[in-house]
């Protein structure tokens, strides 16, 4: 006979009921444990991931082994080629027979150079003379004499000022003065006056008297020369300056000459010269002159010597 449907139900509910037994009846995991066995897990894979690169490590070196020894023979390879290449060449140099040494011998010549300092730092003021009418100047201010300036008038006192030469003629007792500039440290003067002597003084002067407000006890403590709108710095040395033209005496009617190479001394006519060099400035030629004083004393090489062919000091030039 087919079952009823509650009937149905009812098995299916003891069925159910015998499935929750057996599920209550297993044994319940606890946490450490579950905990462990992903722990052991998780090993056993990094185990597994070490093994395999070490294996690939092994490979590979394996194969740049393989690669060092490729490379090491073809090099051993190029490096006999070329000593059998040297030593065919200095085969053929032996053949070749040796260059006898020349008897002349280039002598070397060492070449020293001093480069010159562009200052001394030294406060200082010197003249030379370059011509009876001209003097050459060069000076300069030591660093420790300027920061004294800067402390006594001002930290503008340079732009407040400028430098002047104060030129001296000791024997016929003038002065004049020659402004410079701060951008040079020599300078050339013309002089009226050969055969004196001379002094050169280096100062500065105020543009404008209102700028003088000096520190008086600076001034005192360094000895600063202040003269109304004038500082003295320094003065140069005393020189006398050469003579411009030929000394002749009252009684002297000759001209002694001496020939440096050999020594032999003659004499010349004052006159004689005197007549032949006021006939006509632009008429005389120093070239003729030379060969009427000197005689076969002077040689064509003077005459040529390009010192010689520039304008004399008695204004002359040789043709």
């Amino acid at each position: 006979m087919p079952k009823t449907k509650k009937e149905l139900k009812e098995i299916e509910d003891e069925m159910k009921k015998v499935l929750k037994e057996k599920s209550s009846s297993k044994p319940k995991i606890s946490k450490k444990t579950e905990e462990k066995t992903k722990a052991t897990k998780k090993s056993s894979i990094e185990s597994k991931k070490r093994v395999a690169s070490t294996k690939r490590t092994e490979k590979e070196i394996k194969e740049t082994k393989a690669i060092t020894k490729k490379t090491s023979a073809k090099t051993k390879e190029k490096l006999k080629k070329e000593d059998s290449k040297k030593s065919k060449k200095s085969t053929n140099v032996s053949k070749i027979p040796a260059k006898k040494p020349s008897k002349k011998v280039k002598q070397e010549y060492l070449q020293e150079y001093y480069d010159l300092p562009f200052r001394y730092n030294e406060t200082v003021v010197k003249i030379l003379a370059q011509t009876p009418k001209r003097l050459f100047v060069y000076w300069d201010v030591s660093d420790k004499d300027k920061e004294t300036y800067l402390n006594a008038f001002g930290e503008d006192f340079f732009e407040k000022t400028y430098p002047v030469l104060l030129v001296h003629n000791e024997e016929m007792n003038y002065t004049f003065e020659v402004p410079i500039n701060d951008y040079a440290n020599s300078w050339y003067l013309d002089i009226q006056d050969p055969k004196t002597k001379y002094v050169v003084q280096l100062g500065r002067k105020f543009r404008n008297v209102q700028d003088i407000r000096p520190s008086k006890e600076v001034i005192q403590n360094e000895n600063i020369n202040l003269q109304n709108d004038y500082i003295h710095i320094t003065d140069s040395n005393e020189l006398e300056v050469p003579n411009d033209h030929i000394l002749f005496e009252s009684i002297q009617d000759e001209v002694l000459y001496r020939n440096v190479k050999n020594g032999n001394e003659y004499k010349k006519d004052i006159y004689n010269i005197i007549e032949k060099i006021s006939k006509s400035y632009k008429d005389v030629s120093i070239e003729k002159l030379y060969k009427e004083f000197y005689g076969e004393e002077i040689s064509e090489d003077v005459l040529s010597n390009p010192s010689s062919g520039a304008l004399s000091s008695s204004g002359f030039k040789i043709k």
